[in-house]
């Protein structure tokens, strides 16, 4: 029984994370979703019978500021300007989002599921994009809002899957081992997102990207310091030509948001124009008014009053995730929510400095991941809807795995670093999979032949 229910919650769980970018097929999108939350507790529930098979927690330390927010967050519907419209942004973006958390958390059961997950989140960012890509080719625009939830989250959703290309070149358990079939699989997948995330003309995108794609070979180089030492090119020359590529699509999207805005004035003035410069001065009077509670639960719970000073619907929001957290919940709420990404990023930190090499790269992704969202929302606040279900769906099964992997190590039943590279030379059968041991409860294969290590 525990087999299919796990078989049951990854179909459903990859399928919602597939269908997650999309603002089509809503009711298959309800399905997906809660079909994989009733799986999830069953299988949290099957799990926790019986000590071996048991999901370890994720820890106080990150446990405490999530449900210190969420419980924040709900406490301001007794403050709230706005309750109705706080109680339906609870729902969505609190209850969701923390059922979201739980289904990928459970799921991540062992690298297989992670690697579904991945395929699976790949899958459906070269689908968009190629949509995408189709939709401006044969009718000469991109109709963002009918396939996607806009052009806005798409380029955060950029963002959000560019950390997992890693997983095509990194070595199994956790990634896909690289490969010529794979490495033409990522070059085309790195050349549909620089494509869509131009389509998109925003300009905080490439900063994100640089920042994740930079973040991610500097976490790689201080771990592997030996690989990096003895092919600097094989690193540097890559990320070079990303970064330029990148440079320069960012500053071709300056000079066209420029001539849009200042066209005598250049890329200074328009910067200098940028309405989210007002629109803050506008929120921090907002926020000295309010600075412990806030104004009620919601991104857009003073949308009217906002949008009415600044002359512009779109305006409507803080356009900075933890000023927005701020304006919501006071400084309690944003600070338990600080905490908590805080946490999410010492923990992947952890992973990172691992002896383990595949606990290693879940640490890389994970860093790379939390980096690319700070980056991009610090100009706006995406943690909205599809782009928030993303974030956490993948945080929770990139922390899922880490911290059942962590718990093979300290049982001694995954090699460490060198144990690896003795077994390796040992042992020329194929490598078969330590997760099916003590996570799924069937007995521990021996030591020689696992195929967790690296």
């Amino acid at each position: 029984m525990t087999h299919h229910i796990n078989r049951w919650l990854l179909a459903f769980a990859a399928a919602y994370l597939f269908l997650m970018p999309t603002n089509a097929v809503r009711f298959v999108h309800s399905i997906t979703f809660g079909s994989a939350g009733a799986c999830a507790v069953i299988a949290l529930f099957v799990a926790s019978r019986n000590h071996v098979t048991r999901i370890p927690p994720a820890g106080a330390s990150i446990l405490v500021p999530l449900f210190a927010w969420a419980a924040w967050s709900f406490a301001s519907l007794l403050w709230s300007v706005d309750p109705a419209y706080s109680l339906g942004q609870l729902e969505r973006e609190v209850m969701d989002s923390l059922l979201t958390m739980l289904i990928f958390y459970v799921v991540a059961r062992d690298a297989r599921s992670v690697r579904v997950l991945i395929g699976a989140a790949l899958a459906s960012f070269a689908c968009g994009a190629l949509l995408a890509i189709a939709m401006d080719v044969v009718t000469g625009t991109w109709d963002a809002g009918r396939w996607h939830h806009g052009v806005g989250p798409w380029s955060t959703w950029v963002v959000l899957i560019a950390p997992f290309m890693f997983a095509l070149i990194a070595p199994p358990p956790a990634g896909f081992g690289g490969g010529k079939r794979l490495m033409v699989a990522g070059i085309a997948l790195l050349a549909l997102l620089v494509v869509t995330a131009r389509m998109t003309d925003n300009r905080v995108v490439w900063i994100a990207l640089a920042a994740v794609f930079g973040t991610a070979s500097l976490a790689a180089a201080l771990r592997w310091p030996q690989t990096f030492t003895r092919t600097p090119m094989r690193w540097i020359a890559p990320f070079a030509v990303l970064l330029l590529a990148l440079a320069l699509a960012f500053a071709d999207v300056l000079e066209e948001r420029a001539g849009a805005v200042a066209p005598t004035g250049g890329v200074t003035v328009s910067i200098e124009r940028d309405p989210r410069l007002v629109l803050w001065e506008h929120v921090r009077e907002r926020i000295a008014e309010r600075p412990l509670t806030g104004y009620g639960f919601g991104r857009r719970i003073l949308a009217g009053p906002l949008a009415r000073e600044m002359g512009d619907p779109l305006l409507a929001h803080a356009h900075n995730v933890f000023a927005s957290q701020w304006l919501q919940t006071g400084l309690v709420g944003m600070l338990a929510f600080t905490a908590f990404i805080a946490a999410l990023a010492l923990r992947y930190v952890r992973f990172l400095r691992s002896r383990d090499d595949t606990l290693a790269f879940v640490g890389v992704a994970g860093v790379a991941l939390i980096a690319g969202f700070i980056a991009k929302d610090l100009t706006d606040d995406f943690l909205f809807r599809s782009n928030a279900k993303e974030l956490w769906a993948m945080t929770a099964f990139l922390l899922g795995y880490g911290m059942r992997r962590e718990r093979i190590l300290a049982a001694g039943e995954v090699p460490t670093l060198a144990g690896q590279t003795m077994l390796a030379n040992a042992s020329a059968r194929p490598l078969i999979s330590a997760g099916a041991g003590p996570v799924t409860g069937a007995p521990p294969p021996p030591p020689r032949r696992q195929s967790e290590s690296v």
